[in-house]
């Protein structure tokens, strides 16, 4: 394997002012728009989709559970921002296992982004659907979610900073609606409600819940995912991360701390729009109004971002032909992977119309911590000089992930290793096999790749 390059030899790479090729994605993100867009990814649907189904694992202990779901979260993003530094290029924990020649479980992590994106996709459109049919009565719920992904999926085939804007604007009104929320709620909260801080279940429960509501966390690591298309990836990326996980821990732990003050565990556990309950027995029929409102921008801006970011790991399998090398193309005037889009788009609207919500949200769940594990396991790898902090981070988030893994359903977790080793076999035979095969057809003698 060659030597890695040091992070002042790849920033100064990356950042020599030599025009970009048309064929490669365009450095545009600030460190301003960076954080703004990190905490936009982060406080999306999670809070309205996945809070419900969380608190019925965890009961009281919620706010724990999404407490500890945030460490861990913050120490992976250290390990990221750290690999993200070094090497400043699309694809996240796919590229970083590459980078120290580890192929194969680059594939896997790619391959757990990608279906951790698209189930995710899947959940916050039926999210965004459930919450809608709360003011719109016999509003199909699925075939609404497939409009929306559609919407979405427009949206993306366009410039990154047009995309950027629109997540930015969304989430200053969302915030802003989730802060009404809070203050006009906060008188109807009964502090009995709190009296059990390890909610019934005990700790396992709050390992339980913190796993269901995990993925929500994921809208940290989209900055280190898209440093192609970062401005000054090694002071960008750390800040952008941070900051943005700050901002969303914030603003999580108040609208969770409100619902289950307003609500109580058990009632809170049962409801898959439990925000909306807690406003409209608070408040009123307008502040149900306002939920919904805050529901729908944060569908949208979180729906943008992922399917965002995973276009982007699309896209660089696809040019490193990992996947098939036509999801690798860009688009000579947008520069944005449309094919990666079309495909990870439709794919969702297959999935958002043939399941419901809680059944795909632990699956997510599962990729998601994959993804995560490997790039604990990629910081890892890191030479001393590369570092920015100990690699005690790293060890700490590895064995979080680790535990969140396991208080996780059987079936889910089993779910995911099915899938992603099925991938990785067939990935493994395509490169014994397959390549030799259409190597010897094609007859250029030039030898047989070799997989690593």
């Amino acid at each position: 394997m060659s030597k890695d390059p040091t992070p002042s030899q790849v920033v100064a790479g990356q950042q020599s002012g030599k025009p970009e090729s048309r064929t490669s994605l365009a450095r545009t993100l600030g460190r301003s728009t960076a954080t703004l867009m990190t905490a936009s990814m982060i406080i999306g649907t999670g809070i309205f989709g996945a809070l419900g189904s969380a608190t019925a694992k965890g009961g009281s202990g919620i706010l724990i559970s999404m407490t500890l779901g945030g460490l861990i979260a913050l120490a992976t993003g250290i390990s990221a921002a750290q690999l993200g530094v070094n090497y400043p290029k699309e694809g996240g924990a796919f590229t970083w296992s590459r980078e120290f020649n580890h192929k194969t479980v680059g594939f896997i992590a790619g391959c757990a982004y990608l279906g951790k994106g698209i189930f995710s996709l899947s959940v916050i459109s039926l999210a965004f659907a459930s919450y809608s049919v709360q003011i719109i009565p016999g509003l199909p719920i699925q075939l609404f979610a497939g409009a929306v992904i559609l919407a979405v999926m427009v949206l993306n085939f366009f410039h990154v900073q047009l995309t950027t804007k629109v997540l930015i604007t969304l989430m200053v009104l969302n915030v802003s609606l989730l802060g009404l929320f809070v203050a006009f709620s906060t008188p109807a909260i009964s502090p009995s409600h709190f009296s059990n801080p390890l909610g019934d279940n005990g700790l396992f429960g709050v390992l339980a819940g913190a796993a269901i509501f995990f993925w929500t966390w994921d809208g940290f690591m989209r900055t280190a995912i898209m440093a192609g298309e970062i401005k000054n990836p090694r002071r960008t990326i750390p800040i952008a991360i941070i900051g943005g996980i700050g901002v969303a821990a914030v603003v999580f732990l108040a609208v969770a701390a409100t619902t289950l003050g307003v609500l109580g565990p058990e009632s809170m556990g049962r409801d898959d729009v439990p925000l909306f309950r807690a406003a409209t027995q608070a408040v009123g029929t307008w502040g149900g109004l306002v939920i919904l409102a805050a529901a729908w921008t944060a569908s949208l801006s979180e729906l943008v971002g992922d399917l965002l970011t995973a276009s982007r790991v699309a896209y660089t399998m696809g040019e490193a032909n990992e996947l098939p090398g036509w999801l690798g193309s860009i688009h000579p005037k947008f520069r944005i992977p449309r094919n990666a889009v079309l495909t990870i788009g439709l794919i969702v609207l297959v999935l958002a119309l043939s399941f419901d919500l809680r059944r795909l949200l632990a699956v997510a769940s599962i990729f998601t911590l994959t993804w995560y594990i490997i790039t604990h396991f990629s910081a890892l790898q890191l030479r001393k000089e590369q570092r920015l902090t100990t690699p005690l981070f790293s060890w700490l988030g590895l064995i979080g992930c680790l535990l969140l893994v396991a208080s996780l359903p059987t079936w889910a977790t089993l779910s995911g290793i099915v899938v992603l080793a099925t991938l990785a076999g067939f990935r493994l035979l395509w490169f014994r096999y397959g390549v030799r095969k259409f190597a010897g057809r094609v007859g250029h003698g030039g030898g047989n790749p070799k997989e690593t």
